[in-house]
């Protein structure tokens, strides 16, 4: 037999592997049981994605209607494409005009309660921009949320001490193309952490490096409860799913629709499926 006969049946075999590995971990990741429950002392770091125009107002709508509560959700994170200076000043908006109006008496003197950040990373792909270049945009701007989602962004300032890691617990975003690229980015890094599990003696329990003379220890979290996704489909999309939710509903934790025909989609079986929410925007 010719040597590149073994070779091709080793290539084979290698990317079956790899494909069963992705999926297999894609599937235990999205089936994994999440606690009902925090403990009081967990700050919760949420991250929110921008993706401009009628986007951020569908965003900020949502936000508005669930009346979020800054504090139960003690650091924000916010998303904006680069060139969005309209998604920007809205979140600005949000945080200094309803969230310092409607917090909690308490909230809204805690440094944490009060804390967010808005970070801008490279656009995936601007308008009319060339599907030759576009894969290099894209790219950019994947490993820029990378950085966002691992803490190491130059725009993000230093988290507050109580926070257990650099990585936000929960990630909410609608769409469009910026969305794509902060959900695979944490799928990756929720792979990465699945694979460091497997290691024996290795643990992948994030906890601050340092606490301040008299704070009390943040409880520790698991990283398997953290960099959790939630994609909301447009309220505009009725019968089909956007190329973003084509794209990422075999990705997404949970993947929320606002039309009764988009209910109970799936990326294949044993997947998890979209779910009827009815109207989440104002």
């Amino acid at each position: 037999m010719s040597p590149y006969y073994y070779l091709g049946i080793f290539a084979i075999a290698l990317a079956v592997s790899i494909i069963s590995l992705l999926a297999y971990a894609l599937s235990t990741s999205q089936n994994t049981h999440i606690p009902k429950w925090r403990p009081n002392t967990s700050p919760t770091h949420l991250l929110v994605v921008l993706g401009s125009g009628g986007h951020t107002a569908e965003m900020f709508s949502m936000l508005r209607r669930m009346k979020l509560d800054p504090s139960k959700y003690t650091y924000r994170t916010y998303i904006v494409s680069s060139g969005d200076h309209f998604s920007a000043a809205k979140a600005v908006e949000f945080e200094t005009l309803y969230l310092a109006r409607t917090a909690p008496a308490p909230a809204k003197d805690a440094t944490v309660a009060a804390s967010y950040t808005i970070v801008t990373v490279p656009r995936a792909r601007r308008v009319h921009q060339s599907y030759l270049t576009a894969p290099f945009s894209t790219l950019q701007s994947f490993w820029a949320c990378l950085l966002v989602l691992r803490g190491l962004h130059p725009d993000q300032k230093p988290l507050p001490p109580q926070m257990i890691s650099p990585y936000p617990d929960v990630v909410l975003t609608n769409g469009p193309a910026t969305a794509v690229c902060v959900i695979l980015a944490a799928r990756i890094l929720r792979l990465y952490h699945l694979l460091v599990s497997l290691v024996p003696s290795t643990t992948h329990i994030h906890t601050p490096t340092s606490v301040p003379p008299g704070s009390a220890r943040p409880t520790v979290v698991s990283a398997k409860y953290q960099l959790r996704t939630i994609f909301v489909e447009s309220w505009a999309r009725v019968t089909t799913l956007s190329l973003s939710g084509m794209l990422l509903l075999p990705f997404a934790d949970r993947f929320l629709v606002q039309w009764p025909t988009l209910g109970g989609k799936q990326a294949w079986k044993g997947m998890r499926k979209t779910e009827y929410v009815g109207a989440i925007v104002d």
